[in-house]
């Protein structure tokens, strides 16, 4: 129940984050000159949302941490294809952690 409560939080937090950073982030990158696509520009944003969630709770993989660098590193290269491609890897791998909070603890046996 907890790891739906969180994905559900998550995907509220991710929605309303992108409603309110998706057109300022395309306008800034418009007067910067950039050529990210809207849909790099959300998946990152997304990615930020997801992995900062994770490090807050002592929950973050360094997969979910490495991939949102390249991904930054991506944008900052104005590779649309490539920050897509990392910032999905990092929202995965950050809810992954995320969701990992909700499972039981084992003994050993």
């Amino acid at each position: 129940m907890k790891v739906i409560l969180n994905a559900v939080q998550m995907m509220a937090g991710g929605i309303f984050l992108l409603g309110l950073t998706g057109r300022a982030a395309h306008a800034a990158e418009n007067v910067s000159g950039a050529t990210l696509t809207v849909e790099a520009s959300a998946a990152l944003s997304n990615a930020e949302f997801l992995v900062g969630m994770a490090k807050s709770k002592k929950l973050l993989w360094t997969t979910a941490a490495g991939a949102l660098t390249q991904a930054q590193e991506a944008a900052k290269k104005q590779d649309s294809e490539a920050v897509t491609r990392y910032s999905s890897v990092a929202s995965e791998q950050a809810f992954l952690g995320l969701a990992q909070s909700g499972y039981p603890l084992t003994g050993a046996d």
